[in-house]
């Protein structure tokens, strides 16, 4: 009897894991679709939140940390146009600062979100085969290079990175600074952006784009290529 209410319990709290799971991960982003329909994909979206910004200006930072921060937990923001207007408002610094902040938010809150729900939810929600794709990259010996590169390099899936590496051997602080650390150029490129623009400065933002549409393209063509090298490190590292 009480082996079978233990069962039942362990089955609850499944189900309250799995639903909560699927509200923050399913619910936030219809939710943010059904509130701004495709306007978030859209070229203007940078200019929608800068007018947001300028319109709540003593909030403005928290702002852009908070939507920086909810990019990374339900990837369906795009980080370019966050970025850019963090720039636009704050310049390098303050948008890099801010960018950060939210970043290392979105990272925490994934992270011990996936370590809290456990493996199963992690598999339910997206998929057992591509869990352990990742968490056997990130549990190899060479797992902080591996975070590194994949945050680092354009064309490789992140998104569920964080979420993985809360069910895999790593520990977080080196998680963090490895992300961290990787996803900083990139974010540079988006923040420079908006800063060339509020400047006015075109050929700089003409120069910036052929720079980062030459290294995109570069790393799509070679996506095989680069997998595969992920592949070596992890297998090395075993």
């Amino acid at each position: 009897m009480a082996e079978d209410r233990t069962a039942k319990q362990k089955r609850i709290i499944a189900i309250l894991k799995l639903a909560f799971l699927l509200l923050l991960i399913v619910g936030v982003p219809a939710f943010v679709y059904i509130k701004f329909g495709g306007e978030i994909f859209s070229k203007h979206f940078a200019d929608d939140i800068i007018s947001y910004l300028q319109a709540h200006r003593p909030e403005s930072f928290a702002i852009i940390i908070l939507l920086q921060a909810l990019q990374v937990i339900v990837c369906i923001l795009p980080g370019q146009p966050i970025q850019m207007a963090g720039s636009y408002m704050f310049g390098i610094g303050g948008a890099l600062i801010a960018s950060l902040i939210g970043a290392i938010i979105g990272v925490t809150v994934s992270f011990f979100l996936s370590r809290i729900l456990g493996r199963n939810a992690m598999h339910v929600l997206f998929g057992e085969e591509k869990m352990n794709y990742y968490r056997e990259k990130l549990n190899s010996a060479k797992g902080i290079l591996i975070v590194f590169l994949i945050y680092l390099i354009p064309g490789i899936p992140k998104d569920l990175t964080s979420y993985a590496a809360g069910i895999s051997e790593m520990r977080f602080m080196p998680f963090l600074v490895a992300s961290t650390v990787g996803r900083t150029p990139a974010m540079m490129g988006s923040i420079l952006f908006g800063y060339f623009f509020k400047r006015g400065d075109y050929t700089a933002i003409a120069i910036l784009c052929v720079v980062a549409l030459l290294v995109t393209v570069i790393c799509l063509i070679k996506r095989k290529d680069i997998l595969k090298l992920l592949d070596n490190i992890a297998r090395k590292g075993m």
